[in-house]
């Protein structure tokens, strides 16, 4: 299955989620690293990020998966 999407766009979207997160007037886009049994976890210290950078991890692996094509 051929997927259409033009990889300029998701680059934009993925750089305004990024300007979001260090906008947040909470935190300022910063992240908290933590170790844990399992290994290193990363974690955002406010709710309001927290999303954002979930979206972003997944968009940047979906541009990742489109640009090895």
């Amino acid at each position: 299955m051929q997927v259409n999407i033009d990889v300029s766009i998701l680059s934009k979207l993925i750089a305004e989620l990024r300007r979001a997160a260090e906008d947040c007037p909470r935190c300022a886009g910063t992240r908290e690293t933590i170790f844990t049994s399992r290994g290193r976890d990363n974690i955002v210290p406010c709710l309001e990020c927290e999303n954002i950078h979930q979206t972003l991890e997944h968009l940047e692996a979906a541009l990742a998966a489109l640009k090895e094509r």
